[in-house]
């Protein structure tokens, strides 16, 4: 695996390994056929610079996490999956909470925002990481919200 990067200002690593972070699976997320996350949920997307969003069950609920996604989001959740701190921590990765960073004023952040950090990843790292997440949340199964 490529070498983590630090943290930026206003950023720190959460490493409280049993604490679990909160995934939004949208549409374009989910298998249809299955009602389960795609192989893609837990990977970044293009606009996210390699820091998938995440919600801290330290600092939110499922369903707290859900119900702000829905009112600020341009895709609906259709349901909440997790995976641990310790989980991203053995695929060779690390969750940043980021809420110390300063935003513009009209920036819209969820409550617990934080990441799983792919920035430094390769390819085949990524594809790992994103796999290994997703396991980890299928196993668990979908966390109950409406």
């Amino acid at each position: 695996m490529s070498p983590l990067l630090a943290a930026e200002a206003g950023e720190f690593v959460i490493t409280d390994v049993d604490e679990l972070v909160y995934r939004q699976i949208t549409e374009p997320l989910m298998e249809a056929e299955t009602w389960t996350p795609s192989s893609i949920a837990f990977a970044p997307n293009s606009f996210d610079q390699k820091k998938p969003s995440f919600a801290r069950q330290t600092l939110t609920t499922p369903q707290d996490a859900r119900d702000w996604h829905n009112e600020n989001a341009k895709k609906p959740s259709l349901g909440v999956w997790a995976c641990s701190i310790g989980e991203v921590i053995d695929a060779k990765s690390q969750t940043i909470d980021d809420s110390g960073v300063t935003r513009a004023a009209n920036a819209v952040v969820a409550p617990g925002h934080c990441y799983v950090d792919y920035r430094e990843l390769t390819k085949s790292e990524t594809r790992l990481l994103r796999s290994t997440l997703l396991a980890k949340a299928l196993a668990r199964k979908e966390l109950t919200t409406v």
